[in-house]
């Protein structure tokens, strides 16, 4: 069994694309297939070199591997289609002469003008052959003019494609409803993808080919060039389409669409990888937190969604969330320093022991790990602003007498030594108050806010200092 992922270097690597580069990647792994990489970049005005190191990047980050690509080379290459056209040219010349392919001089004016005349008859538009007989006479009088021509293949008539998709089942098409003639060689020389993607899937030997639906229509073209080339044909599954809360095609103006925005924000690849791989398909078991190798065992392309995933935004984040709870503290310390850097905090300079326990106390509140700053904030900065309801608690009678007593405290009975332990032990025995009424204004007090971790936890993090700071801080403002 050999599968393939074949992204094209115009742009980032689409989530919708990584999502079939990780079902590829797991059902060659379920199978101990080989996994090719093409990298399909005849699109020459738009494709780039950075765009596909990027997208390469961006696959190794999810944690997928291949066995032949561009960058490690295969016995089936090479593997960039820009690097092929020599062999297409071999292919095309083998249409023309068997007649299954033949030179179109029909200019673009001509095409509009025959699309006006459909659209005028209320008819789809299908290429009418114009081209399909003409006399070496034709031929030299339109390139007398100029005209370059493209190639065209010439759709039998009345044929039935029948597609027997692994995961849409029995599809059927008929050669007058694929829109006529197609051009398979653009005017410059260049071929058209869905000519060249046949020819490499059977020159690399590709047994299934595992891609988004709206291949689907492309499928009986592809095929129909297959059999005039006597090249076998692959097994075909279609993945349905990753669609918007809206059900329309998933787009910027859903969120991040784009696997290395999702890197930058602070998703876990584990946790990408996870989910993608999940949208159009659950375990028995209704587990959602699964490893690679867990769903490779468990997946069947058989049991893939017909129709489309909805991408939830939401749910991705609750579960990079899980992940980031369940890695490794040193390994998640890690990860989270980039962000606390990019926030202004001199971790480099920070005890690492005292770093991992801040992380290990507020990791639980991180969906991202773009949210650790404000969640570290509360012990790395020296002063904090109390938000808008802890300002509103800190005005109250109770609230001023335990603010009193803590800048009383903070100066004269505690030391370093004594503060995180007796602190408000020693504010609830002079102030007779007990419960939320003591918790919540110190809280407020050290913090900034009503919310966080457990406080016996907190306040030996945040030091004697900075509490000494922070009380002295809320006592001048109360004044």
């Amino acid at each position: 069994m050999r599968v393939r992922f074949a992204p094209s270097p115009t742009g980032f690597l689409h989530i919708g694309n990584a999502r079939t580069a990780i079902c590829n990647f797991v059902i060659a792994k379920k199978f101990d297939a080989t996994l090719v990489l093409r990298v399909e970049d005849t699109d020459m005005e738009r494709s780039t070199r950075e765009s596909e190191i990027s997208i390469l990047n961006d696959l190794k980050w999810l944690g997928i591997e291949w066995n032949e690509g561009p960058d490690i080379g295969g016995d089936y290459g090479p593997y960039r289609q820009s690097d092929r056209f020599d062999i297409y040219r071999e292919y095309t010349d083998r249409l023309l002469r068997s007649g299954n392919a033949y030179h179109c001089y029909c200019s673009p004016e001509d095409l509009d003008a025959m699309r006006a005349d459909a659209a005028e008859q209320n008819r789809p538009f299908a290429y009418p052959g114009k081209c399909r007989n003409l006399s070496d006479a034709d031929k030299k009088r339109f390139e007398a003019e100029g005209r370059t021509p493209t190639v065209r293949f010439r759709v039998p008539d009345g044929e039935t494609i029948v597609v027997n998709d692994l995961i849409k089942g029995r599809v059927v098409f008929g050669s007058e409803n694929i829109g006529g003639d197609f051009i398979i060689v653009r005017s410059d020389g260049t071929p058209i993808y869905n000519y060249i993607v046949i020819i490499d899937d059977a020159l690399m030997k590709i047994t299934h080919v595992i891609r988004g639906e709206d291949h689907l229509p492309n499928t009986p073209k592809q095929v129909l060039i297959s059999r005039a080339l006597g090249l076998p044909e692959p097994e075909y599954a279609h993945l349905a389409l990753v669609l918007g809360p809206d059900r329309s095609k998933l787009s910027k103006r859903h969120g991040i669409t784009s696997v290395e925005m999702y890197r930058r924000e602070g998703y876990l690849p584990d946790a990408l990888f996870n989910y993608l791989a999940m949208l159009g398909w659950a375990a028995e078991s209704g587990e959602e937190i699964l490893s690679p190798d867990r769903i490779a065992r468990e997946i069947q392309i058989g049991n893939l969604a017909k129709s489309a995933a909805i991408f939830d935004f939401q749910k991705l984040k609750w579960m990079n969330g899980m992940y980031i709870r369940s890695y490794p503290l040193s390994a998640i310390t890690d990860l989270f320093i980039p962000y606390l850097r990019d926030a202004g905090y001199p971790v480099d300079s920070m005890d690492r022991g005292w770093l991992e326990r801040v992380i290990d106390l507020v990791r639980g509140n991180c969906e991202v790990l773009s949210d650790i700053a404000g969640h570290a904030a509360m012990f790395m900065n020296d002063i904090v602003e109390p938000d808008a309801d802890a300002v509103a608690m800190l005005r109250d009678d109770d609230s001023k007498k335990i603010i009193d007593e803590a800048y009383r405290l903070i100066r004269s009975e505690l030391t370093a030594d004594n503060f995180a332990s007796e602190l408000v032990g020693k504010i609830k025995a002079s102030t007779s108050l007990k419960g939320k009424k003591l918790f919540m204004p110190v809280r407020a007090i050290l913090t900034g806010s009503q919310h966080g971790p457990e406080l016996d936890q907190a306040i030996p993090l945040i030091g004697f200092e900075r509490c000494k700071k922070r009380i002295e801080y809320i006592y001048e403002k109360s004044r």
